[in-house]
C-alpha cells in the first residue's frame, strides 16, 4: 500500500513572507523523494497563487534546472515554483542517470522491450506534491501548470493525460508522448509543444533517440504529438500561424501555430524551431525565448488574441477583402513593409506600402497565407485566406 509521509513540510510555513527556495522531502511509495519550493515575496494567504511545475531532462537535477523559471519572474508574477527531482534509473544493471517514468523506451531491440523507471509512481509523487500545496498554500486551482524539457516535457504530457483534470495547461519542450504509455486523457487541455527540426537527441520526424544499442523511436513525433491533442481537444484544423523576426544571427528560425476553438475554449500551440537542436532558448540571444513563450501562452497572453481576432479589427491596419480573389486592399503607414507566407512559413514577397495599397494576388494559390506588416517597432500578423 502507498503511503505518503510529509517530513519537512510543516503548517507553518504557511506564514512565509520572505520568499525562499526551500528543498522539500516527502515519501511517496516508501521511497524518499525531493523537490524545490521556491515561494514568491508577493505570496499572500488571501490571493490564491498559480504554480508551476518545471520538470528536468534526462541525467539532469532539480537544482540545474531551477533556473528555467527565474526566481525574477515568479516574484514579478507571485507564481509558486516547484521543481521535482527525478530518481536514478537503470537498465541491465547500467546507469542512466536520472529519469521520470514518462513512458519513454524502446521497444523490439535485442534485449526486449526498454522502458526507464517502470515502476516507479511518478504520476502519484507529482500528484501529492499538488495535494501538499493546496493544503499548506492558498494555491488557485484554475492556475496549475507543468513544463518540462527533454524527458520532463515526455512526463508533462503523461500529467496532462493523468491528471489534467487538476491542471490547467502543460508546455513540453522537446519532449513527446512515450512508446510505453497509452495516452486516456479525460478532458480538454490547453497543451503547447516547442521542438526544433534538427534536434540530435529526441528527433524531430519521430523522436529516435540513441539507446546506446541502436537509434530507436521513443515516442510519438513532435507534429504528431501536436496533432494528437489538437484531434483530442477538437480545435481548428487549421492553425493561425505567426513567424518570430528574425532578428538574431542563431541559424533559426521559429515559427508558431496556435489552433483555436478546442472544446471548453481551449487551444493548441505548436513552436516549430527551425534549426534548432535539443536546447532551451533565450533572449536576447535568440530569437524568443522559451521560458517567456511558455508563461505567455499559459496566461493566454501571446502577442495576438488566442480568444477572436478583434484585436485586428480594433488595430490601424485594415486588410479587406477577406477571403480574398484576385485583389487585396491593405491599409497601413506609407514606411510600412508587408511580407507574405505561406502556411509552412516560406517568405513569398515584400511589398513596401503606401498609405493605401491595393494588391495583385492572382499569381497566389488558394490556401491561407499570413500577411505580415511591419512599422517601425510595430509588426502584426494577418491571416488571410484566398479563395476563388
Amino acid at each position: 500500500m502507498k503511503k505518503l509521509a510529509l517530513i519537512t513540510i510543516l503548517a507553518a510555513i504557511t506564514g512565509l513572507i520572505m520568499a525562499q527556495q526551500t528543498t522539500r522531502t516527502l515519501t511517496w511509495d516508501e521511497i524518499e523523494r525531493e523537490y524545490l519550493e521556491y515561494v514568491p515575496t508577493s505570496y499572500s494567504e488571501s490571493n490564491p497563487a498559480p504554480v508551476v511545475f518545471c520538470l528536468h531532462g534526462l541525467g539532469d537535477n532539480m537544482t540545474n534546472f531551477s533556473g528555467v523559471w527565474p526566481n525574477v519572474i515568479a516574484d514579478q508574477t507571485g507564481w509558486i515554483v516547484i521543481t521535482p527531482q527525478a530518481l536514478d534509473a537503470t537498465v541491465m544493471g547500467q546507469s542512466f542517470g536520472t529519469a521520470w517514468n514518462a513512458g519513454v523506451g524502446a521497444t523490439g531491440t535485442m534485449a526486449g522491450d526498454i522502458f526507464l523507471n517502470p515502476d516507479v509512481d511518478d504520476t502519484g509523487f507529482l500528484t501529492v506534491i499538488l495535494d501538499s500545496l493546496e493544503t499548506y498554500f492558498n494555491i488557485n486551482p484554475d492556475s496549475v501548470f507543468f513544463t518540462g524539457f527533454s524527458l520532463g516535457g515526455f512526463m508533462c504530457n503523461r500529467m496532462a493525460s493523468e491528471l489534467g483534470n487538476r491542471i490547467t495547461a502543460v508546455a513540453s519542450v522537446s519532449g513527446t508522448m512515450g512508446v510505453g504509455f497509452t495516452p486516456n486523457p479525460q478532458v480538454a487541455i490547453n497543451t503547447m509543444h516547442i521542438h526544433g527540426t534538427a534536434d540530435t537527441q529526441i528527433a524531430y520526424e519521430d523522436a529516435g533517440f540513441n539507446t546506446g544499442m541502436g537509434v530507436y523511436s521513443v515516442g510519438m513525433g513532435a507534429e504528431e504529438l501536436v496533432e494528437y491533442w489538437r484531434n483530442f481537444n477538437n480545435a481548428d484544423e487549421s492553425p493561425v500561424m505567426n513567424i518570430f523576426p528574425d532578428t538574431q544571427a542563431d541559424g533559426k528560425t521559429f515559427e508558431r501555430y496556435v489552433y483555436l476553438n478546442g472544446d471548453n475554449d481551449t487551444y493548441t500551440v505548436f513552436i516549430k524551431v527551425v534549426g534548432g537542436d535539443h536546447e532551451w532558448y533565450y533572449i536576447p540571444q535568440n530569437d524568443m525565448g522559451y521560458t517567456t513563450e511558455i508563461y505567455k501562452f499559459f496566461t493566454n497572453t501571446m502577442d495576438f488574441s488566442v480568444k477572436t481576432e478583434t484585436v485586428f479589427a480594433k488595430s490601424e491596419i485594415l486588410i479587406y477583402p477577406n477571403p480574398a480573389k484576385n485583389q487585396i486592399s491593405v491599409s497601413a503607414g506609407k514606411d510600412a513593409e508587408l511580407k507574405i507566407y505561406n502556411c509552412l512559413g516560406s517568405l513569398l514577397r515584400v511589398v513596401n506600402l503606401e498609405n493605401h495599397n491595393s494588391l495583385d494576388i492572382s499569381n497566389l494559390a488558394n490556401g491561407i497565407y499570413i500577411f505580415r506588416i511591419m512599422d517601425g517597432e510595430k509588426s502584426i500578423d494577418k491571416k488571410v485566406v484566398i479563395n476563388r
